[in-house]
């Protein structure tokens, strides 16, 4: 076990932390659960960053890392839709796309061992949906329909463009390597 999965491993112990923080109803309740989700988004940079720094890049640690990501944001904006701060089709078209990804890893792992690193547009939408929700959390009473409308569309077409590269990342992967006598 090394650094970086460790703190995957932490982010993941982060999930219910920011649960029980966020529904508290304590005083500055959601200040706090927006700062878990910054230090969940903190520790991703930095387990990526140990990992490719120090040659630490490990298969357990290519599927802990999304993991921990998905269970983080998909909890976070599942408390936050039931808070009403977003809509619930925003989290219904992000975790569709979540869930075939998921299903698409599985698949990919079983056939090869291994799992794609993130790309570009997966790595943006990430950061789109950390820095998002951190703003609808902190904000929410003060922010606009519209700058909550040019979220929801953002997260929804970089989500879209994450999918489409991975989709096409699989494709040229299956067409130059022959997974089928695995």
């Amino acid at each position: 076990m090394n650094i970086p999965n460790i703190l995957s491993i932490f982010r993941m112990c982060l999930v219910p932390v920011f649960v029980i923080v966020f529904f508290s109803g304590k005083d500055h309740a959601m200040a706090a659960a927006a700062g878990i989700y910054f230090l969940a988004g903190a520790t991703d940079v930095l387990d990526g960053f140990i990992a490719r720094r120090f040659n630490m890049i490990t298969k357990l640690g290519k599927i802990l890392d999304p993991l921990a990501d998905k269970l983080m944001t998909i909890t976070v904006f599942i408390c936050i839709t039931i808070r009403g701060i977003i809509p619930w089709w925003l989290i219904v078209l992000l975790f569709a796309k979540d869930f075939v990804m998921v299903l698409g890893g599985i698949k990919l792992y079983r056939e090869v061992s291994g799992v794609f690193a993130a790309n570009v547009f997966g790595k943006a939408t990430t950061v789109l949906l950390v820095l998002g929700g951190i703003v609808m959390m902190l904000f929410n009473d003060q922010l606009s329909a519209t700058f909550k409308l040019v979220f929801e569309l953002g997260a929804i077409i970089m989500s879209a463009l994450a999918f489409v590269s991975y989709l096409r990342q699989y494709i040229n992967y299956k067409k130059h390597n022959d997974t089928s006598k695995l």
